[in-house]
Parts: C-alpha cells; structure tokens; sequence
C-alpha cells in the first residue's frame, strides 16, 4: 500500500481577478517507508502540494489517500482526526511558541487528545535526547539556534509516533553542520519506517544520496 497516493490533483486560488492553479493535475504514489523531496525554486507549487498530501489543504479537484484513508470528501473534523493518526507535520516558520520550554512544545499535539501518558512524555524526553536537545529540555524556545529549533519542531511532529511525516524547507537557513545533522536524522528516520517527504530547494537535502526520489516541481506540474 502505498503512504501517499494522489491522483489528478489541482489547487486553484482567487488573487484578485486572477485564477492560479498552484498544483495543476498532479498524481503520484509515494511508497510506504520512503524518502522524498519535492524540489523546485519558490513558487512552484511545491508547498501547497506538500499541504495536500497532508490533509492541511484541500484540492479543488482529485483525489488524496494516506495510508488508505481517502481525504479528498472528509469533512474537516474527519480529516483533521486522520491527520492527527497518521501525519506528522513541521511548518517552515516551526510554529514553537517561545515564551513556553522545549518539552512544553513538544508535548503540544497531544493536547487535544486529552493530554500527554507518562509514557509519551518518556517518548517526548528520548527523542529529545537523540536529536542533540537532552540538555535543553526546560529551555525556553526563545533560547533555541535555529538548528536547535528545527530539530524541536522535528521532535513535537514524532511524539504521536505518525507515520507519515511532512517537512517544509526542513535545512532553509541553517549552517552546513546544522543542515546535515537534519538530513541523518530524516533519512534515519525512513530507515526505522517512517515515510518522509520535505519539500526544499536546498541541494544540500535533493542531492543527498540516501533520497529515494528526488521529484521537480514547475509551476504547479511535476517535471519528470
């Protein structure tokens, strides 16, 4: 089964007068336990079809199914409780609230579930010390690098333990060792059977070797 299936996809959006067609017919299947990149310089779709993979935007047209779960006529509470179960999301400005610590935003998703068990918050603490972060589990966000913020926001998507996780601009305007400590991480991550996909423009993460696809985006369209 594939993690991510899509079909004739388009996305259409009002500016102004104008209609633009952010993803224009795209259809793909992305294999479970996976590493890909969409890649494509700004404007190209990628992000908007990143967030349809994910249930955070619906199509205008087409199909979408994540692990088999159709998205594409949920209502939204449906869709949002799919999303929950199956996607791990980390937005390109991270969304860490910074006045709350490290633990505090990563144990975030789970409060709409009722809260975090003593095991996820074991889970939340584990994986913080795995990604560099043991040491700065009480530090408040405002006090985090950028590397160090990116690798939070990685954590808070894991601690439901999805699936499936979606990453947009996961390296954008980090140094070359902050870069590739993300890139191990993502691709360590497909290696225990998570599927990944980021959307970038960064070479540092499409050119990587450990990417099984690197899939190009131009306006709208997929290139190959």
């Amino acid at each position: 089964m594939s993690a991510i299936a899509l079909e004739d996809v388009r996305k259409r959006y009002r500016d102004g007068t104008t209609r633009v067609e952010a993803v224009a017919g795209v259809t793909l299947e992305v294999p479970e336990g996976a590493l890909w990149v969409l890649r494509g310089p700004s404007g190209s779709g990628k992000t908007t079809l990143l967030g349809v993979m994910g249930g955070m935007v619906t199509p205008t047209s087409g199909a979408v199914r994540v692990l088999g779960a159709e998205l594409t006529h949920l209502r939204d509470h449906h869709r949002t409780e799919v999303r929950r179960r199956k996607v791990g999301f980390v937005f390109q400005d991270l969304s860490l609230i910074d006045g709350m610590s490290v633990r505090e935003n990563v144990l975030l998703p789970l409060v709409p579930l009722g809260g975090a068990t003593r095991e996820q918050v074991a889970r939340a603490e584990a994986l913080l010390g795995r990604v560099g972060l043991g040491d700065r589990i009480d530090a408040r966000a405002s006090r985090l690098s950028g590397g160090q913020r990116q690798r939070a926001a990685i954590v808070r998507a894991l601690v439901p333990s999805p699936p499936v996780l979606l990453l947009d601009e996961p390296t954008a305007h980090l140094d070359t060792d902050n870069a590739n400590e993300i890139v191990d991480l993502l691709a360590s991550l497909r290696d225990e059977g998570t599927t990944v996909v980021a959307a970038t423009h960064d070479p540092r993460l499409h050119d990587d070797p450990r990417v099984d696809r690197a899939v190009l985006m131009r306006d709208g369209s997929l290139v190959e």
